[in-house]
């Protein structure tokens, strides 16, 4: 009889505490209504924040630590967003990481600008998963074309150059299918002028060509200007690129240099450097490379120009953020902040279904799972 009496409490006390589960599941479910605002608050719990002075600067530039690879993304004083290349499809894991990381605080997931410079694989092979958890406005691609584009236009491979790389092919395709501009990267006549009311400019010194027989040069040199400051993206372009943008131009000075093809000795000649003339130079470079990047001559170049404190590399310091700061100006311009971080600086990136999962798994062992009595 006591044994029955027991079975029938150990079944009443189930029945509560799987409808006071059920209840509170109930609860924890409907907090998906909140979704993107519950996503932004534990992400901003679980995320080291930049350093207060890069995060109130206007313009914000992330160089991120890809690995062996280029993706720089751009935070523009008019809150659009600029993502110049993509890295290695072995690093689309941080590369999206650290994206939703900066897009958590935001209402949207526009990038308003995706620049792939050219078609090497350490710069688009991460594009995919651009394409696939972004909305593209503006596709900036290399004058470059895969075969079935050369026969969809007639075009032959004397009038231009070809690529059927896997990764570029299927960045293509991606473009095609999304509902965005897409332009080809090409020296503009004119600065770029994005929002002249926010006082900054993105010109495209390069490249100046239709055909060239390195690929690395069909990488545009980008021209960021904010309050009288400079940053200037090189991709992987070559010597013969910075000659013929030092012929084009009178004055390509800037204050942020982000060294040619990883620092390798293709980039970076003598004669550039003297007439960029950078405060800070920026090397993108994966920890151990077999390149041997960067270049012992071209660092040591650099490092005599402008100190080698002032040399940053994504293989020793990780991701790497500089900021323009509109608010406090030195002599007329816009003060520099900087903060690097060892690491993707978004390690973690938690969408909200996860912690409802986890709450979840919590509950049911507290709640339902049957406890082993212990015995005397």
């Amino acid at each position: 009889m006591a044994k029955t009496k027991s079975k029938n409490n150990q079944k009443r006390n189930m029945k509560v505490r799987l409808a006071i589960f059920f209840v509170l599941s109930l609860i924890i479910c409907s907090t998906f209504f909140f979704n993107d605002k519950l996503e932004v608050w534990v992400n901003e719990l679980i995320n080291p924040p930049l350093t207060e002075d890069v995060e109130n600067c206007e313009l914000k530039v992330h160089f991120i630590d890809v690995g062996q690879g280029d993706s720089i993304l751009i935070e523009l004083p008019d809150d659009k967003i600029m993502l110049v290349d993509a890295g290695p499809g072995s690093s689309e894991d941080d590369l999206l990481s650290y994206l939703n990381g900066v897009f958590s605080s935001r209402d949207d997931r526009d990038i308003d600008y995706f620049i792939a410079t050219h078609q090497d694989e350490d710069h688009v092979g991460g594009a995919d998963v651009v394409f696939d958890n972004f909305n593209i406005r503006s596709f900036y691609r290399p004058n470059v074309y895969t075969d079935e584009e050369m026969k969809e236009n007639g075009w032959s491979t004397d009038q231009v150059n070809t690529c059927n790389t896997k990764c570029y092919t299927a960045m293509i395709d991606k473009a095609d299918a999304e509902d965005c501009m897409v332009f080809v990267t090409e020296r503009m006549n004119n600065p770029l002028f994005l929002d002249s009311e926010c006082d900054y400019t993105v010109e495209f010194l390069s490249p100046t060509q239709q055909k060239y027989t390195d690929a690395n040069n069909y990488s545009p040199l980008i021209m960021i200007e904010y309050k009288y400051r400079k940053i200037l993206l090189t991709g992987d372009a070559e010597i013969e690129v910075e000659e013929e943008v030092l012929d084009d131009y009178i004055d390509i000075s800037c204050d942020i240099l982000k060294l040619g093809h990883h620092g390798s000795n293709t980039s970076t000649s003598q004669e550039f450097l003297l007439a960029t003339h950078p405060n800070y130079a920026v090397i993108s470079v994966g920890e151990g490379n077999s390149y041997e990047h960067p270049n012992e001559e071209v660092l040591a170049r650099v490092e005599n120009l402008v100190g080698a404190q002032n040399v940053f590399r994504t293989d020793t310091m990780g991701s790497i953020v500089f900021g323009v700061d509109a608010d406090d100006l030195t002599a007329g311009r816009g003060v520099i902040q900087i903060t690097t971080i060892k690491g993707v600086v978004f390690n973690f990136y938690v969408e909200w279904w996860y912690v409802v999962l986890g709450i979840e798994c919590i509950l049911f062992v507290i709640i339902v799972a049957p406890k082993k009595k212990s015995r005397d």
